[in-house]
């Protein structure tokens, strides 16, 4: 591939908890590259409503866009950290208002990387591990890094952060890593993979490696995270690369548990170059028991919300959340 040229967007995907915030960290210390500081998620739903927003060309359509738009979290984020891009500016900005050309200009505008810079703008949303295609089917030019993590830690680090029962996350992650390593097939050299526990080990290597996919020179320094870019888990406001953020599973997880993920996932964790010691039949969680989980999981995710933000605009976010994502960890 040819990749000198290329100017975005670049995605990063992988299952939330899985290292997206950390790699968006580090790249957003290249100077020649802008992700914004919250993730969109919202791009599959522009495309399955844009038709009912009519002509955008005509300001009070466009004008009734950017309030309903103004409702969903990326721009509810992007408010509270400041930022947010004015109607006049979004609209002056299209030229086809086509879903594509709407979220191009959005986040050319979020991450302030303009047309003909050179620069390159992309986008952090663990959602999109499965609208691969796409994304790719409106964004031609795109190019995808995914980031595994060891299903185990993975798994631990569900529970830590929302109170997921593991063994559906197990199952989720089983099926999500299967939707991209099936999409990498098919998009080749657009395509790149990298595990967490190599970026923790040495990331200078690893951004290096990206750097080579992406066209673009390796920056001196990028790999030193400045600052904390996580606020769950064990990695929350911690300074830096948090090296020692892996294999927790040894440690804190039952056998019992350990072998029954393992029984989910063998294939997977082998392809990625996980040990392994279960090497039985993969054994999936039937759908009446994996729609109890679920029902325990948006409890337990409704519950964090409203203890983060207060019962209405815990409420809020998560209407928001669901409104715009039929993908996320629920």
């Amino acid at each position: 591939m040819n990749a000198m040229n290329f100017q975005g967007p670049l995605f990063i995907i992988g299952m939330p908890r899985s290292g997206t915030k950390l790699l968006r960290g580090l790249l957003n210390q290249h100077p020649q590259i802008g992700i914004p500081p919250s993730e969109t998620e919202f791009f599959p739903w522009l495309v399955s409503q844009r038709a009912r927003f009519g002509d955008l060309g005509g300001q009070d359509a466009f004008h009734r866009f950017y309030v309903e738009m103004g409702d969903i979290h990326y721009f509810q984020r992007m408010r509270e950290l400041g930022g947010g891009i004015p109607e006049e500016a979004w609209y002056r900005s299209c030229s086809t208002f086509t879903p594509a050309d709407l979220f191009e200009t959005l986040l050319r505008y979020d991450t302030a990387v303009a047309p003909g810079s050179g620069r390159i703008w992309g986008d952090k949303s663990p959602s999109y591990i499965g609208h691969v295609a796409l994304l790719k089917s409106h964004f031609p030019q795109a190019r995808f890094i995914h980031i595994v993590r060891d299903v185990r830690d993975y798994c631990l680090s569900m529970r830590q952060a929302w109170g997921k029962n593991m063994l559906r996350a197990a199952q989720r992650w089983s099926d999500g890593v299967g939707c991209a390593v099936a999409a990498g097939a098919e998009l080749g050299a657009a395509f790149m993979t990298l595990r967490y526990e190599d970026l923790l080990d040495d990331a200078e290597r690893e951004l290096r490696r990206v750097c080579r996919f992406l066209g673009t020179e390796y920056a001196e320094n990028m790999s030193e995270l400045q600052g904390s870019v996580e606020n769950l888990g064990a990695a929350r406001n911690a300074s830096g690369i948090k090296q020692g953020n892996k294999f927790k599973y040894l440690q804190d997880m039952s056998p019992a548990t350990r072998q029954r993920i393992e029984s989910i996932c063998r294939p997977l964790l082998e392809q990625f170059g996980y040990a392994c010691e279960y090497q039985g039949p993969v054994r999936r969680i039937g759908k009446l028991q994996m729609g109890a989980y679920q029902a325990a999981d948006a409890l337990n995710l409704f519950r964090f919300h409203v203890h983060e933000r207060g019962l209405l605009q815990g409420v809020m976010l998560v209407l928001s959340l669901y409104r715009t994502s039929g993908n996320r960890q629920s």
